[in-house]
Formats: structure tokens, C-alpha cells, sequence
């Protein structure tokens, strides 16, 4: 078929898809779907391929490589959730809830320790010098401003409840 193609046609039809290398954590999950699928554990396999899904599906959106883990983290939560609503379901599905809750185990071997939270004194730190880096004596309106600031300055160190909190206390001083 070659034969008849002038050189250049040839390199034409061989395309080349540029792609970003795959993460750590992308590696390990295929890692472990392979083992899973040459153990013939249909279970576990459908899980990590629902967590490759929504991992592709966070990458097509525009998330940055760090919000991988947030994804995953997301998907055990949802999963948990599940399990709850299952439980306290009119009537109770015992069954449904076990499988979410062998969901979630999985997935949260893939998940990464969390990193250890701001103490209070540390977040009310950070909440004065955000609010002396805003030059604001008291929270007022300003309260969505600083609570987004401080959120950034603590890199996913605190809760959003927490800075809330830690505000609306400086806030009232």
C-alpha cells in the first residue's frame, strides 16, 4: 500500500496525539486495574474504573493535576453518603449500603493522607493578617473577602466551616 505513496503522503498518515504523561496516582489505578482484572475481581475492577472515569472526567473539565485527589476524596464521600442515605432509607437497604461502603474502602486506599489541619491559634493567625493585609478593622460586609483569602492562604489546610467560624469571631472584636 506504501509502495505507491510518495514519501511525504507516508508521514502524513501516521498521526502522532500528543498527551501529558499520566500521574501518580492515575499510574497506581491502572496498576491496581490490572492486577484486579487478572484476579477476575469484577467488583473491584468496575470501582477502579469508575474512579479512572471520573478522574478522565475532572481532567476534561479543566482541573489542575492537585485536584486529582480531591476528586478521588469527593467520590469516597459521595459513595458514604450513599451508604447513610441506604441505611435510613423507608426501607432500610442493608445490601446497597454494604456494597457504597466496599466502594469507598477501595477508593480510599488510592486516596492520600490528608494533610494535618490548622490548629485554631494558627487559623486566627492567619485570619488577622489576612484581615491587616485587607486593611479591615472589622469583618462587616467584607466577610466573603476574607473568608476566600484566608481559604487560599491556608493551601486546603482548614475547613471552610473553620475559617467561617474563625471570621465571624474576629468579626464581632
Amino acid at each position: 500500500m506504501f509502495s505507491r505513496l510518495r514519501p511525504q503522503q507516508v508521514l502524513l498518515s501516521f498521526r502522532s496525539y500528543a498527551t501529558a504523561p499520566p500521574s501518580a496516582l492515575d499510574a497506581n489505578l491502572r496498576s491496581a486495574l490490572k492486577t484486579a482484572m487478572k484476579a477476575r475481581d469484577t467488583f473491584r475492577t468496575g470501582v477502579i474504573r469508575s474512579a479512572l472515569a471520573d478522574l478522565k472526567n475532572a481532567t476534561l473539565t479543566g482541573s489542575t493535576p492537585a485536584a486529582e485527589s480531591k476528586t478521588l476524596a469527593r467520590s469516597v464521600s459521595s459513595r458514604m453518603d450513599a451508604a447513610a442515605t441506604f441505611d435510613t432509607s423507608n426501607p432500610p437497604r442493608p445490601d446497597l449500603a454494604e456494597q457504597y461502603r466496599r466502594e469507598a474502602t477501595i477508593l480510599s486506599e488510592f486516596v492520600e493522607a490528608e494533610p494535618e489541619g490548622l490548629k485554631s491559634e494558627e487559623l486566627d493567625e492567619v485570619v488577622k493578617s489576612v484581615m491587616a493585609e485587607l486593611g479591615l478593622q472589622a469583618v462587616g460586609q467584607d466577610m466573603g473577602k476574607v473568608i476566600k483569602a484566608v481559604l487560599e492562604k491556608a493551601a486546603g489546610r482548614a475547613a471552610g466551616k473553620d475559617v467561617s467560624l474563625a471570621v465571624k469571631r474576629f468579626g464581632k472584636q
